[in-house]
């Protein structure tokens, strides 16, 4: 009896995994809203979510430790199997603290006769007027049978012009529990709305299956792309900050009424010239094709049919520079150590460096005449928790002729950039948040 019952254990054990077969679920990194999208998924245990965009700078990092992609950008797609319930936050670790993080809610896995727990993948998602989009519906937790469930997609919010309305029905065979889908589509017209919600429901699940009251209705939300004959709020708190020898990050809060964006920059001395555009509802983004080491002044306005806002509050940033040794110059003094890099231009001629030996954190420059000293400038070590930890810039200048100082940390790059216009008495400066790169 005893062998006979050993026959039979491969054949058990052979029924059993193949009633909790796992599913792969997708989820792009969006570059130029820094997002994840979906941002929250539900998922079974054994299932595998696979993150894709991650390119473009961006990387997956798990909270607690238990996953990592990587590198930023050193992959373009990575894979992850949770192997355990519970719910598992997630970010990129460059733009953690602009928002780009996700979590994974992973339920007990299944196994034995069961015919599964029917869920929508995410319940929150947005669509352009006129475009499509697409959410899944996992079957989770069991595939013993065939299984179906209907759905339906009615107004929320949004009127019979501004979306297809729809119902159908689902439905898995024994032993399948790939995702499906259901498309919403929004419908392009001219009048203006502002933004109008859709609503998809899943019930009447068959077969034995169960519907997940978490995950069985979802909110797609219509974003308009036109006007109502007023022009949009202006944008506010923009923001900049460096992102890499090329490119600057900008955030800032959303207006109200807008289908976009127009995002202009200058240099120091030069004008305002739109550079890039963002969609409606963006708060951030990336813009590249900069100069290494070089001060950029941004601002941004929204617009619709009806024309545009007025202009945000201005914000400047330096791009970082390539980070290498200081080498002492003519006119150039390395403080600190050797750390910081500090270079003077008067009118566009550079200025003259005298370093100071006995003072190794403080130097001089002089524009026309060793005769004529036009500026002290020193940068100390504040790296203390009672001090900011940071390093300060300090400098006094006794002149009115426009100039710029730039100052660099060559051991990370980062970059500081001080300007005097024309005819201006130069204030003294005291900067101590200049560099956040302790130690």
């Amino acid at each position: 009896m005893r062998q006979r019952l050993t026959r039979f254990l491969p054949v058990l054990f052979l029924l059993v995994a193949s009633s909790a077969r796992a599913v792969t679920v997708e989820v792009s990194a969006i570059h130029a809203t820094l997002r994840f999208s979906p941002a929250q998924v539900n998922i079974s245990v054994g299932d595998t979510v696979n993150w894709t965009g991650l390119g473009g700078g961006h990387n997956v990092a798990a909270d607690d430790g238990s996953f990592r992609s990587g590198n930023a950008g050193a992959v373009p797609s990575f894979s992850h199997t949770f192997t355990s319930a519970g719910s598992f936050g997630y970010h990129c670790e460059p733009h953690q603290g602009f928002g780009m993080v996700g979590t994974m809610n992973v339920s007990g896995g299944g196994g034995g006769e069961q015919s599964g727990t029917l869920k929508l993948a995410a319940t929150a998602f947005n669509v352009v007027e006129g475009n499509t989009v697409n959410l899944q519906v996992l079957r989770l937790d069991g595939d013993d049978g065939a299984v179906s469930v209907a759905f339906s997609v009615a107004a929320g919010t949004a009127q019979a012009a501004d979306f297809i309305a729809a119902n159908g029905t689902l439905t898995w065979a024994d032993n399948d529990d790939d995702p499906k889908t259901i498309t919403v589509t929004s419908k392009e017209d001219a009048a203006a709305e502002g933004n109008e919600t859709v609503v998809v429901n899943l019930s009447n699940p068959t077969g034995g299956a169960t519907l997940d009251n978490a995950g069985k209705t979802a909110i797609v939300t219509i974003q308009d792309d036109d006007s109502g004959g007023a022009a949009p709020t202006a944008p506010t708190n923009l923001q900049a900050h460096a992102h890499s020898t090329t490119e600057v990050m900008l955030t800032w809060t959303d207006s109200s009424g807008e289908t976009g964006y127009r995002i202009e920059r200058k240099t120091l001395d030069g004008a305002f010239q739109e550079v890039a555009t963002a969609a409606a509802n963006s708060t951030s983004a990336i813009v590249g094709g900069l100069t290494p080491a070089t001060f950029y002044t941004f601002r941004i306005r929204a617009e619709n049919g009806a024309g545009l806002s007025s202009y945000s509050n201005e914000a400047g940033v330096a791009t970082n520079a390539t980070a290498v040794p200081c080498v002492q110059s003519g006119t150039t003094l390395c403080l600190n150590n050797g750390r910081f890099q500090v270079e003077v231009d008067w009118r566009g001629t550079p200025a003259t460096a005298i370093p100071l030996e006995f003072a190794p954190e403080s130097g001089l420059f002089y524009f026309a005449s060793p005769t004529n000293i036009e500026m002290l400038v020193k940068v100390l070590n504040a790296c203390v928790p009672e001090l900011g930890n940071r390093y300060w810039v300090f400098y006094a200048a006794t002149t009115n002729v426009e100039f710029t100082m730039t100052v660099i940390d060559t051991q990370t790059g980062a970059v500081k950039v001080y300007h005097n216009p024309e005819s201006n008495p130069a204030a003294p400066v005291q900067d101590t948040n200049a560099f956040a790169t302790c130690p």
